[in-house]
């Protein structure tokens, strides 16, 4: 008889492949190894996850569900004023950036690494991306200006440039600046 699937057991997959996934990349990183990190057998990781793109898909998904979280409460109770929830919204996103151990969005990491969106993850993660671009068009469009799509442009520029100068320099001055920066194109506007 069969057993069934632990769901603990899952997540320490999960949790294990997640953080290797994050650090080193996704092709850096082997299901062998997976195996090894997390203490469990071939068969029990490929009941939980069929395919590698299985177990990295569950790890876009994961992350979707806690960034999808952050930028939910942080824009809670600004529904009214889409201008605070822009600039909410930015500042999600420069808090996260400037947090220590940073590493860049696993979503545009998996783009940049993998090359190829037509697969499985790679359509989730772009759909990710899509979804923050369509949540600040919304906002633009609700906050009462003159161009509400240069202002989206010019909103999602900051948060590329956000996720793009990670790597790079000093990302709490960086996430200081973009949050700056949306007020005063705000205040333009």
């Amino acid at each position: 008889m069969p057993r069934t699937a632990d769901p603990a057991t899952r997540d320490r997959i999960l949790d294990v492949a997640g953080r290797l996934f994050y650090t080193r990349g996704i092709r850096a990183v082997g299901m062998a190894e997976i195996m090894t990190a997390a203490g469990c057998g071939k068969n029990v990781l490929y009941r939980h996850f069929p395919s590698k793109d299985d177990l990295v898909l569950a790890y876009l998904q994961r992350f979707a569900e806690q960034i999808d979280g952050s930028m939910d409460a942080a824009v809670e109770g600004l529904e009214e004023i889409p201008r605070a929830a822009l600039v909410a919204l930015v500042r999600e996103v420069a808090d996260r950036v400037a947090t220590r151990g940073y590493r860049g969005c696993p979503f545009r990491n998996y783009l940049r690494e993998m090359r190829d969106p037509s697969d499985v993850p790679g359509r989730f993660a772009l759909k990710e991306i899509r979804a923050l671009r369509r949540r600040v068009d919304r906002l633009a469009a609700e906050a009462d200006t003159e161009a509400p799509d240069l202002l989206a442009e010019r909103v999602w520029l900051v948060i590329e440039g956000l996720y793009a100068s990670a790597p790079y320099g000093d990302r709490s001055e960086a996430a200081t600046t973009a949050v700056g920066l949306v007020q005063d194109l705000l205040a333009a506007a």
